[in-house]
């Protein structure tokens, strides 16, 4: 006797005895926290946003691999009514590579003080005001606004900053750095990597940009009244637009290198020994100095 056998049945048979769970896994989670609370994350991750808000909570989104491992904790608050001072937040995974695949997202109070510590990893954070220290191996780091204080840390990321942080410390060993704003006080170091200034509206008062190896590119940055700059490199040449409608003085010296004066007619008069170079020119009455050393690097003065 024949048997009519339903499709659906027929078409479960014939499906792989094996079938394939789910790559990866949702994080949806969240805590109340002090608006100037303390959140830390460490491990790697493929990509990390962290956008401040006006909330006084924490609010994390995402997707991890299947596997890995998301843990948070939160402070129990000292006192009755009060939220939470800090949080900490971890990502383990069996190797880099399965946690590369990881996307996460972070919502943090805009005034709260932020520490990652990754490997290689895209970063970014937005629209904060706090204080932040971002720490990668390789990827990319990105900060558009302007915190209280942002400290950058990387081995081969690049690191590109849009805004004015009031305090400012990135290094690098071989990523470029990129600031397109000002500040208070900065200070910018890189191995190999390069280093590429423009001002975008933001004054500088007090910087140090250094670089062992890399160039250094000064660019349409505003200076305040009584800034004081200094650039430095061992063989990386120094380009510096000079800044227009600002009272300065320039001191720059290569060891062994040269220096190219196209902002006027004066020309560098030989080193000591009659080896490199030296110049020293001045607008107005002073006030903002710029000091330029190299030891073999050329150093070139362009007028806006």
């Amino acid at each position: 006797m024949r048997r009519n056998i339903p499709v659906a049945l027929i078409i479960a048979c014939a499906a792989p005895l094996t079938a394939q769970s789910p790559s990866s896994q949702p994080i949806d989670r969240g805590w109340a926290v002090a608006p100037t609370a303390s959140i830390r994350f460490s491990g790697s991750v493929g990509r990390l946003r962290i956008i401040g808000w006006d909330r006084d909570s924490l609010a994390v989104v995402g997707t991890v691999p299947v596997g890995a491992r998301f843990e948070a904790g939160i402070a129990s608050s000292p006192r009755a009514g009060e939220r939470p001072a800090s949080a900490k937040m971890y990502l383990e995974a069996a190797d880099d590579a399965v946690a590369s695949t990881a996307t996460l997202e972070f919502r943090v109070p805009r005034r709260s003080r932020v520490w990652v510590k990754s490997g290689t990893a895209d970063v970014e954070l937005r629209d904060f005001e706090g204080g932040a220290d971002l720490n990668v191996i390789g990827g990319r780091v990105v900060v558009v606004g302007s915190p209280r204080e942002l400290q950058v840390g990387a081995m081969d990321a690049d690191v590109d900053v849009k805004g004015s942080p009031n305090w400012l410390r990135v290094k690098t060993a071989t990523g470029t750095i990129t600031v397109r704003g000002g500040s208070t006080d900065a200070a910018l170091a890189t191995v190999s990597g390069g280093i590429r200034l423009e001002g975008a509206g933001g004054a500088l008062e007090r910087a140090r940009f250094e670089t062992v190896s890399g160039p250094i590119s000064v660019n349409d940055i505003v200076l305040a009244r009584s800034a004081d700059v200094v650039i430095d490199s061992h063989s990386g040449a120094v380009n510096l637009v000079v800044p227009p409608g600002t009272d300065f003085e320039i001191a720059a010296t290569s060891v062994v290198g040269s220096i190219e004066n196209r902002f006027d007619a004066r020309r560098p008069l030989a080193g000591r020994e009659g080896r490199g170079a030296e110049l020293n020119i001045s607008r107005g009455s002073g006030g903002a100095r710029i000091t330029i050393g190299t030891f073999k690097g050329t150093i070139t003065l362009t007028a806006p």
